[in-house]
């Protein structure tokens, strides 16, 4: 997609959706709504299209020749309380994301700064909301387009692709925050309370499960693939959902590993996906987004004027030239601490991760090196070169599923299901087979989430839903099992005064607020 069309498309949506008179209220502008507006395929696309430029927007904001809108979220929920030191940042940085190591959220509250700013944003749900009120309104509104235009079949999916976003957007809110304010509505105008995050899970899991099967196995347009939710992606999400669930319903527990087990034999009927070998040249096409184990994800594409914000990538923080920034930068941002590092690839490992992703793995310092994210262009000649990241950001992707079915049929008693699970991706690693069991089985499943989505925005979110979050063995700033139950996993919640004023039921997470 060229950048002309990104940003009329951008526009389309905003100005047929935002006009917001209360929170969680989204009224279209009059001339392009209704009956004005939702008569063709084309319209439809529009709008759709105009949902995941939000969506991007939120995650990974614009590139620096657009506006400077930068993001840093993935990268902070993958730093959040993880195994790693600052080496150097400039601006805030260094101050910023050495608190997000330590959990010292306040401090980021309390102070500003360009880093600061990145981190400020993950605070806002707001973003999350419009995604969800777009996605209602499509729901809505597509089937009033004439069925000349555009099949059942075709409404169908597309109303598949609205739950799908939707849910995904509810996810994001609870792992960040907690107990949300749950809808479906179109144009929804009354002012809720937030409800139960277990509550809003088991929503999302029916809502989910219902429009499942409207979505495609596989979509004949390649460049779909990755991109737009398909059944897997459903099953992707349902997974997360569940396992989320899971985490927080203290009596309920053994019905959502059924239901990973359930998907996972599910997954395993749709035989266009694969999980790839461990090689460079697998990873430049997993992590481009469009390989036989992407589920979905954001794309990134220099060539069609698709970018990220620079801070947007982990490779900015966590790698250097020839990877990352001009012929200058010689050290890495940030590095693995190496007493976590080497007890996930201990000496005399063979793990083609470890060939493949890493230079200096066990350095701990500025040299550093990941390169698991190695799609790349440049700009520039000569000593004026600068590398930046080319990468999508991956949502999704089989071996988070294999992984998570592991997990949940360890919890289950089936330890050798779990361990055949879990060994698909050891094997795709040319890592050492899985054989422990017990709570040694549970934890090696643990670590190998760890070695195989390092980088990719799952660490936090996997070390509070596995509560190892209370354990120093799993991170270097543990809370209380007093804290953690009184919400020091969340992030902090802002909350606008006009937000407040039109829905006086909102209330911000406790711990920090």
């Amino acid at each position: 997609m060229k950048n002309t069309k990104y940003i009329i498309l951008f526009a389309a949506l905003v100005f047929t959706t935002v006009g917001c008179k209360k929170f969680l209220n989204v009224t279209p502008i009059e001339a392009q709504s209704g009956n004005n507006f939702w008569k063709s395929r084309e319209d439809v696309e529009g709008f759709t299209n105009g949902i995941y430029a939000r969506l991007k927007s939120k995650v990974a904001g614009t590139p620096q020749f657009f506006n400077g809108d930068d993001r840093a979220f993935f990268p902070a929920l993958e730093i959040r309380g993880n195994n790693v030191q600052v080496n150097s940042l400039g601006d805030d940085g260094s101050n910023n994301f050495t608190a997000l190591i330590g959990n010292n959220m306040k401090f980021i509250l309390n102070t500003t700064g360009r880093y600061n700013g990145m981190m400020k944003k993950i605070m806002s749900w707001k973003e999350w909301y419009d995604i969800i009120a777009a996605a209602n309104i499509l729901y809505f509104e597509v089937d009033r387009v004439p069925s000349a235009s555009l099949p059942d079949v075709d409404k169908k999916r597309y109303k598949a692709e609205a739950v799908f976003l939707r849910n995904l957007s509810y996810m994001f809110i609870c792992k960040l925050f907690g107990d949300a304010v749950y809808y479906t509505e179109a144009y929804h105008s009354s002012a809720l309370p937030r409800i139960s995050q277990v509550t809003v899970m088991n929503n999302c899991i029916a809502d989910m499960t219902a429009a499942k099967n409207d979505l495609p196995i596989i979509y004949n347009d390649a460049s779909s693939n990755g991109f737009r939710p398909t059944r897997a992606s459903a099953v992707a999400l349902l997974m997360h959902l569940n396992m989320w669930a899971a985490a927080w319903d203290a009596t309920g527990k053994t019905k959502y590993y059924e239901g990973v087990k359930t998907l996972a034999a599910e997954l395993d009927t749709y035989t266009s996906y694969k999980i790839l070998p461990i090689t460079p040249e697998n990873t430049l096409k997993i992590f481009k987004g469009r390989s036989t184990e992407n589920l979905f994800g954001i794309l990134q594409d220099f060539n069609y004027g698709e970018g990220f914000s620079l801070p947007a990538g982990f490779s900015y923080y966590f790698a250097r030239y020839p990877y990352q920034g001009t012929v200058t930068k010689t050290s890495s941002s940030m590095a693995y601490i190496k007493s976590y590092i080497t007890k996930l690839y201990p000496a005399g490992t063979t793990d083609a991760r470890l060939s493949s992703w890493f230079e200096n793995y066990d350095s701990g310092s500025g040299n550093f090196q990941f390169k698991k994210f190695a799609n790349v262009y440049s700009t520039g000649s000569g000593s004026a070169i600068t590398v930046t990241s080319d990468d999508s950001a991956i949502i999704f992707r089989l071996p988070d599923c294999y992984l998570l079915t592991a997990e949940a049929l360890a919890e289950l008693g089936d330890e050798g299901g779990a361990r055949d699970f879990a060994n698909r991706v050891t094997i795709a690693a040319n890592a050492p087979l899985i054989i422990k069991s017990g709570d040694e089985l549970k934890d090696e499943i643990y670590k190998e989430r760890c070695r195989e989505l390092m980088g990719e925005g799952q660490f936090f979110f996997d070390l509070v839903r596995t509560k190892r979050v209370v354990n120093s063995d799993f991170t270097p700033s543990p809370m209380s099992v007093g804290n953690l139950n009184a919400g020091a996993w969340t992030w902090p919640l802002s909350i606008s005064a006009a937000e407040r004023s039109a829905n006086p039921n909102l209330i911000g997470n406790n711990f920090w607020n």
